[in-house]
This record gives structure tokens, C-alpha cells and sequence, in this order.
């Protein structure tokens, strides 16, 4: 029962130093025995006694690979102008918003309009065209945003209202 119990503990102690994805030291019981894209491989040799020696293999252990997004280029505008329908109290103002894409690491685009999202893009996008209504004597600011995991970058404001 206490080399049952022995052999536990050694193979609980080899799971947890395996996990934590520490080869074992020279002259250590725990020895990374394979180690690959899916993970690595520890197998840990106990002594029963002076004279028997078990080996116990753990189960691979995967490691995630490490993310190593570069930043998106800025966007530039190409082109943006924009109409205005003339309403009572403002008018309703169609943007037609364009943009250079210079990068090839976004995962998408963010338009904003007036500093909240108003539209996500897929990857390689380079227009939009917003309908909004603008108040008389107010305005409406604009950008857009490449996007990846790890970064932001973001082409200048622009800001219009309709006159009227």
C-alpha cells in the first residue's frame, strides 16, 4: 500500500511539473523525452526500491503558441465627400468614405462615426457609405480603423455638416 501510494504522489508531482512545462534537471527523476508543435512528452523513472526502477510516461502537454501579429499599416483616405437633404432643423447627410488599405496584417476595419462604432469590415475593405441625419449647426466626425488582435491604427478625423 505505501509503494502505491509513493508511485501516486511521484506521478502526481510529475503531472503537475510537467504542466508547468519545467524539464526536469540532470540527475532529476522528471526528463522531457520528445518535445513538438502538439506539445512535449515527460517521462519520470521512480524507485520503488534499491533494486526495482519503474518509468512512468505523462501525457503530452499542449503549448499555444505565442502571437506574433505585427501592426496593421495605416489607413489613408483616398477619397471622402459627402451630400446633404436639406430637412427643417438639418439635413440628411450621405459620407462616402474611402480609404487606401496598405497592410496586410489587419483582421478588419472599424468605421466610427462621431468617436463610436457605426460598422466592422472584413480584412481588405476600403469603403463606406454612411446615411445620418445632422442637426442644424452640428457636425459629424469620422475615421477609420485597421484592427488586429494586438493593434490599432487609425486614419484622421474628418469632420462635415450640412449648411443650410
Amino acid at each position: 500500500m505505501k509503494i502505491f501510494r509513493l508511485l501516486s504522489i511521484a506521478l502526481s508531482l510529475a503531472v503537475v511539473l510537467s504542466a508547468c512545462n519545467l524539464p526536469g534537471r540532470s540527475g532529476s527523476p522528471i526528463q522531457v523525452t520528445d518535445q513538438n508543435a502538439v506539445g512535449s512528452v515527460a517521462t519520470m523513472t521512480l524507485s520503488v526500491n534499491p533494486a526495482e526502477t519503474k518509468t512512468v510516461i505523462v501525457t503530452p502537454i499542449y503549448t499555444a503558441p505565442i502571437s506574433t501579429l505585427i501592426p496593421p499599416n495605416t489607413p489613408v483616405w483616398s477619397v471622402y465627400d459627402y451630400t446633404c437633404e436639406l430637412a427643417v432643423g438639418g439635413g440628411t447627410m450621405t459620407m462616402n468614405l474611402a480609404w487606401t488599405d496598405r497592410s496586410n496584417s489587419e483582421e478588419g476595419y472599424k468605421v466610427y462615426r462621431d468617436e463610436k462604432v457605426i460598422a466592422t469590415l472584413v480584412s481588405n475593405s476600403t469603403f463606406y457609405v454612411d446615411v445620418a441625419f445632422v442637426a442644424s449647426g452640428k457636425t459629424l466626425s469620422y475615421s477609420v480603423e485597421a484592427f488586429n488582435t494586438n493593434w490599432r491604427v487609425s486614419t484622421s478625423t474628418i469632420t462635415y455638416g450640412c449648411q443650410g
